[in-house]
């Protein structure tokens, strides 16, 4: 009988494992690796057992036992350019993989699905593999734009406002430095950086209340519509579809809000019944041009359909027109035909 610790010995057990792989018991196979792992912490073989441990929980559905598996791999030392680039895979695989486990269905009982603690936790994980892979390997351009999208997303599902702008801007900036390296996807995630960028500007367009000093705040308002309307014109230059229909039907709904602020700005005081009315109306007028040119876009996004596109905004923007020319958009039939004519 081989004696505990001689090459016989740890050879077998390796086979031992190995052939458990080969008839695909992977629970049998995670147990054998693991236990190979604790007996012989040394040994050349560890990083194959890592390698085949990041298989077996793989199969098994396991995605977060396989993550640090991966995260092994891309942390040992890479010393040659091949071993580089399975250490970036992997790390990126990590990633990906704790991201898979945090969107897991929580209440599901099989294995490798996480508890509904360990979705905060498995989403951590992936945030952190992501930022150190921007941290590591900033280039090519195009896995560091959607390792920076994954962030974003992230932070979004945590609720972290700030994280997701901050990241969403980020990718805008570097599909707009990339230069040559610019590739479809990043010109797509560009453009969705460009559309989060837009926000801000429409908040803060949103936040001044048309009330005395009348002259001075309108003033004001005016301004933070243009540069929201500047910020949403960089986001539709991209020619993104699903960007585009979201900036044409935010815009639309800029104007639309701004024939809205104006019908209901502060009226001046101590004015007569007769003076009041003919300010009424000189607001009206002065709206008009505002509800038409939301009625113009939104029709913009309606006619789209003809084309084949209807998303949330186009529909969005069918919704508006609804309220805005009932006698034209407000019937089922209409919007029954629509949608049959993009089927």
């Amino acid at each position: 009988m081989a004696a505990p610790g001689s090459a016989i010995r740890v050879n077998a057990e390796y086979d031992a494992a190995a052939a458990l792989i080969a008839l695909k018991d992977w629970p049998g196979a995670a147990r054998a690796l693991e236990a190979f792992r604790q007996r012989y912490p040394n040994h050349a073989l560890q990083g194959d057992v890592t390698a085949n441990l990041a298989l077996a929980y793989s199969e098994q559905q396991q995605w977060a036992p396989a993550a640090a598996q991966y995260e092994r791999i891309a942390l040992a030392p890479a010393t040659t350019a091949e071993a580089q680039t399975r250490a970036r895979a992997a790390l990126w695989q990590a990633a990906t993989l704790y991201e898979r486990a945090a969107a897991s269905d929580p209440d599901s009982v099989k294995a490798g699905k996480p508890r509904p603690a360990d979705a905060a936790a498995n989403r951590a994980a992936a945030a952190k593999d992501y930022e150190r892979y921007l941290k590591q390997y900033p280039s090519p351009l195009e896995p560091a734009v959607e390792a920076r999208y994954r962030l974003a997303q992230l932070a979004h599902v945590d609720g972290n406002a700030a994280a997701e702008a901050a990241q969403m801007h980020a990718i805008f900036v570097a599909d707009q430095n990339g230069a040559a390296a610019r590739t479809d996807r990043t010109r797509t995630l560009g453009a969705l950086g460009a559309l989060a960028d837009a926000r801000p500007a429409f908040e803060a367009y949103q936040k001044v209340a048309l009330v005395e000093p009348l002259a001075k705040n309108l003033k004001i308002k005016k301004a933070k519509m243009e540069d929201a309307l500047k910020a949403y014109a960089v986001a539709s230059d991209y020619g993104v579809a699903e960007v585009t229909t979201a900036a044409t039907y935010d815009v639309a709904n800029v104007y639309q809000d701004f024939a809205k602020a104006l019908t209901t700005s502060q009226r001046p005081k101590k004015l007569s019944k007769l003076e009041l009315e003919q300010y009424n109306e000189m607001l009206e007028e002065q709206a008009d041009p505002y509800v038409l040119k939301a009625i113009e876009l939104h029709g913009i996004n309606a006619h789209r359909t003809t084309q084949g596109l209807y998303d949330e905004w186009v529909r969005k923007s069918f919704d508006a027109l609804k309220t805005l020319q009932p006698a034209r958009y407000n019937k089922t039939e209409h919007s029954e035909a629509t949608v049959d004519a993009i089927r």
